[in-house]
C-alpha cells in the first residue's frame, strides 16, 4: 500500500500533464477506430452500382486523409505530455532523494555503501522515469486500444470475434506466470547491479592500495564475479521474455490464421461484406502492436515498481534527527555573545552503546578566543568534533549556542554559525577556483580570492601550475597532494564568514615550514569570530587561549601552553617529543610510541 501510495502522489503531482496526455491520446484513438468504419463504407461503396465513385465515397476518403493527417499531431502531443512528467519526477526524486541523503546520519552510510547509493540514484530512478513515462502511456495506450478494439469488432462480427478471443485468453493466462518469474528476476538484478557499483566505487577509492600490493588479479577476478553474476541475471531475464515473445507470436499468427479460415468463409458465404471483413482486419491490426509490446510494457512496469520500493526504503529512512523548535532558530542570533558551551557531554556509539567514545566532556569557547583541542589517537577528538558538527546525534542540551541547545536547531541554521574544516579534505572534480569558492556567500560578502590564496599557503603551488587557478583536480582531487587539498579546504572555509570555525588537524598533510605560514594566518584569522583547533601537533596549539587534552574520552587537562607544559601529563611529555627529537606519535593509550 505504501509503494502504491507513493505511485498514486507522483500521478497526482502531475496530473495535469497526464490529463492533457489522456485527451489527446483518446483523440487518437478515437480517430483510429473511425477509419475502419469510414473505410468499410467506402468499399461496400465501391460494390454499390448506384454511384461507385460518387460524392458520398470522395467524403468518406476524404474523411479518412483528415483522419490521418490528425493523427499525425495528437499522438506526438500524446508523447508530449505524457514523457514530459516522466522527466519531471527524474528530476524532482533526484533532488528529493540528494536532500534526504543530506539528513541522514553516518550510521545509514556504514550500513549502505556508496555505490548502492549510486545504483539507486542512476538505475531506479532511471526505472521510475520511464515507468510514469512511457510505461504509464504504454499502459493507458493498450488498455484503451484493448478495451475499444474488441467492441467494435463485435459490432462488425460478433461470430467473428468470438473465435479472435480464445487464442487472447490463453495467451493472458500465460503471461501471468511470466510476469511472477520476471518479477523475482528483477530483484536479483538490482541486487547485483548494486553489488558491482559497490565495488566499482571501493576499487576506485583504494586504487593506491591496490598498486601497492599488487591486488590486480584479486580485484580483476573480483569484478569479474559480479559483473558476471550482472550478466547471468541479464540473461535469465531475457530468457524469460525470450520464451514468452514467442507466445505472442504465435497469438499474433493464430490470430490471422482464424480471421482468413472463419472471415473468408463467412464472406463467401455472404454472410459479411467485404468492408465489414477489411474493418474487422484492421481492428484486429490494432490490436496487434499492444499484444506485441506487452512484455515489454510489462517489464517497464514491473522495474519501475520494483524501484519504487527501493526507492521508497531510502526517502522513508528515518535520520533520527530531533525536531526542530522554531523558538529557539528565532532566539539564536546572527552574531554569537556567548559562543559555544559543552557540558557534560557523554557520547556512545548507537553499534557500540556500552562503550562510550566521550565521557563528560565539558570546555567553552566565547567569541573572540582561540580553543585548541589535544589527544592522542582515539581519544575522542574527531567524535568530539561530530557531535558539535551534529554529524552524530548528541544528548540533548549537551552543547549549546549562546545558551540555545544545539538539537533544537535546524541542520542548516547550525552551519550558518559553524564551520568546519576536516583533515580528510573533499574536493569536487571541477577547478580549484570553484573549489575554493563553493562555500562564499554572494558576491557582496565574498572576501578577496586573492588574499584567501595567499593566506592558505596556496600562491606557491598554483604558480608551478599552468592553468593557476582554473586547474581542474580530477575526481576528489586525485591530482593534487594530501597538504595542497588541505590548503584549498582551508581556503574555501575562509571564504565563508561565521561565528564559530572548527579545524580538525587540518595541517596534517603539510610541512613544517608550510606549517609554520598557516599558523601565523590561521592565528590572524579574521572570518570567524571564534576558533577550536583540533591537532596532535604542540607546535598548532601553543599560541592558543587555552587548550583541552583529551584522554580515553575524559578531559584530563585544561589551561596554557605554559600552564600545561609545566605540569606533568601527555601534553607536557609529546612537548618534549615534538620539540626535542622531532614528531613521536602518543600510542591510544596516552604513552608515547617507543621504537621496538
Amino acid at each position: 500500500m505504501n509503494r502504491f501510495r507513493f505511485f498514486l502522489r507522483l500521478l497526482l503531482d502531475n496530473a495535469p500533464s497526464y490529463l492533457g496526455g489522456v485527451v489527446m491520446l483518446g483523440l487518437t484513438l478515437g480517430m483510429t477506430l473511425s477509419i475502419p468504419r469510414y473505410l468499410q463504407e467506402a468499399v461496400d461503396l465501391l460494390s454499390t452500382p448506384a454511384e461507385p465513385g460518387g460524392p458520398t465515397f470522395l467524403g468518406r476518403i476524404t474523411w479518412i486523409f483528415v483522419f490521418a493527417v490528425a493523427i499525425i499531431f495528437t499522438r506526438t502531443g500524446s508523447r508530449l505530455f505524457f514523457f514530459i512528467p516522466g522527466r519531471r519526477v527524474e528530476f524532482d526524486l533526484k533532488n528529493r532523494l540528494l536532500a534526504h541523503l543530506s539528513t541522514l546520519q553516518r550510521a545509514y552510510f556504514q550500513q549502505n555503501p556508496t555505490g548502492t547509493i549510486i545504483s539507486r540514484i542512476n538505475n531506479d530512478i532511471n526505472g521510475i522515469r520511464m515507468t510514469m513515462g512511457f510505461g504509464i502511456m504504454q499502459f493507458v495506450g493498450t488498455i484503451a486500444t484493448l478495451s475499444l478494439a474488441p467492441y467494435f469488432m463485435y459490432l462488425t462480427s460478433p461470430r467473428l470475434t468470438l473465435y479472435c478471443a480464445l487464442p487472447i485468453v490463453a495467451a493472458f493466462a500465460v503471461l501471468q506466470l511470466a510476469m511472477r518469474r520476471l518479477r523475482r528476476e528483477q530483484l536479483v538484478q538490482m541486487k547485483a547491479l548494486q553489488d558491482l557499483s559497490d565495488f566499482t566505487v571501493e576499487s576506485y577509492n583504494g586504487i593506491d592500495v591496490l598498486k601497492t600490493y599488487r591486488a590486480y588479479s584479486w580485484s580483476e577476478e573480483r569484478f569479474g564475479g559480479l559483473s558476471g553474476e550482472v550478466r547471468d541475471s541479464g540473461i535469465r531475464l531475457s530468457n524469460v521474455r525470450a520464451l514468452f515473445f514467442p507466445i505472442l507470436s504465435h497469438l499474433v499468427n493464430a490470430l490471422k490464421v482464424m480471421l482468413m479460415l472463419v472471415g473468408g468463409l463467412m464472406v463467401i458465404r455472404s454472410e459479411m461484406t467485404m468492408g465489414a471483413f477489411m474493418a474487422f482486419a484492421l481492428y484486429l491490426t490494432m490490436m496487434l502492436p499492444p499484444l506485441m509490446g506487452m512484455t515489454f510494457m510489462m517489464f517497464v512496469l514491473q522495474r519501475g515498481f520494483t524501484a519504487l520500493a527501493s526507492l521508497e526504503s531510502v526517502l522513508n529512512t528515518d535520520p533520527g534527527l530531533p525536531p526542530v523548535v522554531p523558538e529557539a532558530e528565532e532566539a539564536l542570533p546572527a552574531v554569537l555573545r556567548q559562543g559555544l558551551r559543552v557540558e557534560g557531554l557523554t557520547y556512545a556509539y548507537p553499534d557500540e552503546p556500552e562503550r562510550p567514545v566521550l565521557r563528560d566532556v565539558s570546555l567553552e569557547v566565547r567569541p573572540g578566543e582561540i580553543v585548541g583541542i589535544f589527544g592522542p589517537v582515539g581519544s575522542g577528538k574527531t567524535t568530539l568534533v561530530n557531535a558539535i558538527n551534529r554529524y552524530v546525534n548528541p544528548p540533548a542540551g549537551a552543547i549549546r549556542l549562546d545558551g540555545i541547545d544545539a538539537t533544537e536547531l535546524s541542520l542548516a541554521r547550525l552551519r550558518e554559525a559553524v564551520v568546519t574544516v576536516t583533515q580528510d579534505a573533499f574536493l569536487f572534480s571541477t577547478s580549484i577556483r570553484e573549489n575554493i569558492e563553493f562555500a562564499s556567500a554572494t558576491e557582496g560578502e565574498r572576501p578577496d580570492l586573492e588574499q584567501t590564496v595567499e593566506a592558505a599557503a596556496l600562491s606557491a603551488d598554483l604558480s608551478r601550475f599552468p592553468e593557476g587557478l582554473d586547474t581542474q583536480v580530477g575526481e576528489k582531487g586525485i591530482t593534487l597532494s594530501g597538504g595542497q587539498k588541505q590548503r584549498i579546504a582551508l581556503a574555501r572555509a575562509m571564504m565563508k564568514p561565521c561565528e564559530l570555525l572548527i579545524l580538525d588537524d587540518p595541517l596534517s598533510a603539510v610541512d613544517h615550514d608550510t606549517e609554520r605560514f598557516l599558523i601565523d594566518r590561521i592565528y590572524g584569522f579574521q572570518h570567524s569570530r571564534a576558533l577550536l583547533i583540533v591537532s596532535h601537533r604542540v607546535s598548532v596549539l601553543e599560541r592558543a587561549d587555552r587548550i583541552v587534552v583529551l584522554e580515553a574520552g575524559r578531559v584530563a587537562q585544561m589551561g596554557s601552553h605554559a600552564e600545561l607544559t609545566a605540569a606533568e601529563g601527555n601534553y607536557r611529555t609529546a612537548w618534549l617529543l615534538q620539540t626535542d627529537r622531532g614528531e613521536v606519535p602518543l600510542a591510544p593509550g596516552g604513552e608515547p610510541a617507543r621504537p621496538a
